[in-house]
């Protein structure tokens, strides 16, 4: 056997599996469950992923149109010496997806994954704006996938090739020929995309093999469980990593490969020989304090064994946070994004804090001051980078997140929302939502709440009950008002809920619009209630005139 020291340094994701298959090749990179439904997790090692690419490539290579002038994406970035052919999948089987897109990557061209949680239009979107010559797509989309491409001139459709991994393994493999020593750091490996909505196109990121192969892991240990693995782009990031370090990952065993419980959560720790984290949402983690929060319960064991639940995709509430301290279960916030990878933040959580952030590197890490204690992130000549930002050395990036320094000048930093989610009201103050919303949501009467006021005197809350928790809505009325007038003295003067009509409850079978994230869609619903909100405003005027 080839020992891992004679072999080249993988200068791309596709190369790390050649490099592992020598180093490690039966440690298991992958739980997953086949069928996506299955109950019971198998194992894809290091080796086997290596030969399933090397199968996959040689087979593809015969699909797929040659690369030349008339398939190469005219979109691609001038950082990237050798422009490539962008090809997209549609998939909905994370693992054969996965599988599908290092193949690619194998043969040289660009892989770009498209959540099928996105909309025709910004599908239509991702394939025109990246120049994408082929699509391919599995069984389920692939009906879908020809009414897009007969939209699209000169895209190429081609089916998957699906297959059980473990299954595969016992058939004969294809070779494919290709260089293991070839510099592919400068190639561009794949394209991210933000999440994209019905409401809005999703944005693709360009990322080059080596910038992200510098990246330190991503909340990656020794077994790792996320959520939907390709949804999202850091999903796909934090399976790469695992091989990087050499750890492995594993898919929820779920009924629903959309929808995971909490039951299923715990099901698939007890599954596992050596889960060490899972990544979570917050909505998901607020579930796990509903359904098991008393110290005696034996699923609370299960997650106590854990080193940590990593948060990701929204800010979860202190006070469920703190819960699950107690409770002796480590919570902690993943910080990262598309665009540039791991910010230069490390959580340090401290005893008021749970979502305490120290620099790991005061070159990376500046602060612009925004009023108060607040503070966006900038960062100085980013060490990781999407393509598309085009920031030169020595640069700054605007990460448009706000921190708060707590305690002041303590060197610990708490975040505390998007700066463009800031209400800036008529005279010029700021106020943020998303601490009131995390801190009322958990109210047995609400079931969604969101503060607006962006151009307006002040903050006014809109609040949809939670109808099975209330009888009299005069009395939930009531116990909200006296949870917003608690909340007040916790804030400055301009970001407080000033009066009772400032609290508009939404008549029952009106709701608030959720984002695939679980978050809710600001701009679209400050439009859906346009009318409440603006009566909400008239009634506030009405009984205290602004002075």
């Amino acid at each position: 056997m080839t020992n891992a020291s004679d072999l080249p340094k993988p200068t791309s994701f596709h190369q790390i599996f050649s490099y592992r298959s020598q180093d490690q090749p039966n440690h298991t990179w992958f739980y997953y469950p086949e069928p996506v439904n299955a109950e019971h997790y198998r194992e894809l090692t290091f080796k086997g992923t290596d030969d399933l690419i090397n199968h996959l490539a040689a087979q593809y290579a015969t699909l797929l149109p040659k690369a030349d002038e008339s398939t190469i994406s005219k979109a691609t970035p001038k950082s990237v010496p050798n422009p490539p052919m962008v090809v997209a999948t549609l998939g909905s089987s994370n693992v054969q997806t996965l599988l599908t897109g290092l193949a690619v990557q194998r043969m040289q061209h660009t892989f770009m994954h498209i959540s099928p949680l996105n909309s025709d239009a910004g599908i239509l979107s991702l394939v025109e704006s990246m120049d994408s010559k082929v699509l391919i797509a599995d069984s389920v989309f692939y009906a879908r996938a020809e009414t897009l491409v007969a939209q699209m001139e000169g895209v190429h459709l081609v089916r998957m090739i699906e297959f059980d991994p473990v299954d595969e393994l016992k058939e004969d493999l294809k070779s494919f020929d290709y260089d293991r020593k070839r510099d592919e750091s400068d190639d561009c490996c794949f394209i991210l995309h933000t999440s994209g909505t019905s409401s809005s196109a999703p944005k693709p990121i360009w990322h080059a093999n080596r910038p992200l192969l510098t990246t330190p892991p991503f909340a990656v240990r020794k077994t790792t469980i996320t959520f939907g693995l390709l949804y999202h782009g850091m999903g796909c990031a934090a399976a790469i990593f695992a091989a990087s370090v050499g750890a492995s990952i594993a898919l929820p065993l779920a009924k629903n490969a959309n929808h995971r419980t909490i039951p299923e959560i715990i099901n698939s720790v007890k599954g596992l020989p050596n889960a060490s984290r899972i990544i979570l949402h917050p909505i998901l983690i607020e579930a796990i304090v509903e359904k098991y929060g008393k110290k005696n319960s034996p699923e609370l064991e299960y997650l106590r064994r854990l080193e940590s639940i990593e948060v990701v995709g929204g800010k979860l509430s202190s006070n469920v946070a703190n819960e699950l301290r107690d409770l002796g279960i480590n919570i902690r916030s993943a910080f990262g994004c598309s665009e540039v990878g791991g910010f230069p933040l490390r959580n340090e959580p401290t005893k008021e804090h749970w979502d305490s952030f120290v620099p790991t590197n005061d070159y990376n890490a500046k602060w612009e001051h925004i009023e108060g204690n607040q503070y966006e992130l900038l960062i100085n000549d980013p060490p990781i980078l999407g393509l598309n930002l085009g920031i030169p050395k020595g640069g700054i990036y605007r990460t448009n997140d706000v921190f708060e320094e707590c305690p002041p000048k303590s060197g610990k930093w708490v975040y505390v929302g998007r700066r463009d989610l800031m209400l800036v009201h008529s005279m010029s103050l700021n106020t943020n939502p998303v601490p009131w919303e995390n801190a009322l949501r958990p109210l047995h009467e609400i079931e969604e709440c969101q503060l607006v006021g962006h151009g307006r005197r002040g903050p006014l809350l809109i609040v949809q009950l939670n109808w099975n928790n209330v009888e009299d809505e005069s009395k939930a009325r009531d116990n909200i008002w006296k949870a917003v007038q608690e909340y007040n003295n916790t804030v400055t003067a301009w970001s407080r809920v000033q009066h009772p009509e400032a609290l508009v409850i939404l008549s029952k079978g009106c709701y608030l619009e959720r984002s695939d994230k679980e978050t809710v869609k600001r701009g679209v619903n400050v439009k859906k209630f346009e009318k409440e909100i603006d009566q909400g405003y008239q009634n506030w005027d009405r009984a205290a005139p602004l002075v």
